[in-house]
């Protein structure tokens, strides 16, 4: 268990990692010096990382990518998910109950046009049941732009260092490239990607999560709500569906969202349960 000043400490430490584009903890230590001596930074890190409060960094682009969802069919598509997660075009996977069986995004089409994970706040400012993403007014998601131009070598790099920390010696030597080339292609593809990095203060595990599918003119809102509470949230733009994957504490949180469609806010929400996933980003 972390101490709430512990806490404090390890979220800004992702946000810094998000905000600035670099996961070094050294320099995060230099620059906020949450402690005296660099050691007890880095011993709250890995602690962090070892009881899933954050998860290594993982470099993240946006090309055109195709989302798939099948519709519930009595039982989990257990068969079809292992064939999926065999198939190279296939970046991330969910295996559901519910609304769906399947949720998978594989190369291809474009239909995904956003996708982030949030920094939340600790302490969090609101409840999961007071999200009102009215107040900040209609507003949809910015379509997220792909990478273009984009060489075998840059591909490689991106591969490569899809964990930021990795060196660029290791990249360099796998790629068959100095390591100075590396650094030069990692700091041009960085303009734009971002750093995926989750914080779960109660620890990844210990959340009920859910898939919520919805449809909006409020996206805006619902992100800056969400980065209000203290747990992230996964937040994807499928065409004009929002794909949400939320962490409650209880499982009748879920309640404040079915609320939201009640009151005209949200319509056409779809609620699934993760049974299993596969993301090719953490196939490491």
């Amino acid at each position: 268990m972390f101490e709430p000043y512990h806490l404090k400490i390890i979220r800004q430490y992702v946000s810094y990692c998000v905000e600035k584009k670099n996961v070094s903890p050294t320099k995060f230590h230099h620059s906020l010096k949450p402690y005296s001596r660099k050691q007890s930074t880095f011993d709250l890190l890995r602690k962090a990382e070892r009881e899933m409060v954050i998860f290594e960094p993982r470099l993240l682009c946006l090309p055109d990518i195709s989302v798939n969802l099948v519709e519930y069919t009595g039982a989990p598509l257990i068969d079809l998910y292992e064939e999926k997660k065999k198939d190279p075009d296939v970046t991330y996977i969910m295996v559901l109950t519910g609304a769906y069986s399947l949720i998978y995004f594989s190369y291809g089409k474009r239909s995904l046009r956003f996708v982030t994970c949030t920094t939340p706040s600790y302490p969090g400012t609101i409840h999961i049941d007071e999200i009102d993403p009215t107040q900040h007014g209609k507003g949809t998601l910015t379509e997220m732009p792909r990478p273009e131009g984009w060489d075998d070598l840059d591909w490689g790099v991106y591969r490569e260092r899809k964990n930021p920390k990795r060196s660029s010696v290791k990249v360099g030597e796998v790629l068959g490239v100095s390591f100075d080339t590396v650094l030069r292609r990692f700091r041009h593809i960085l303009g734009v990607c971002q750093i995926w990095m989750p914080f779960f203060p109660n620890g990844y595990h210990n959340y009920a999560k859910y898939v919520v599918t919805l449809k909006t003119d409020y996206e805006l809102g619902i992100l800056k709500e969400l980065r209000k509470l203290d747990r992230s949230s996964y937040v994807y733009k499928a065409d004009d569906t929002l794909i949400l994957v939320l962490f409650f504490d209880r499982h009748l949180e879920i309640d404040s969202f079915l609320n939201l469609e009640k009151e005209g806010i949200i319509h056409d929400i779809r609620v699934s349960f993760p049974v299993d996933s596969s993301n090719v980003f953490y196939d490491w």
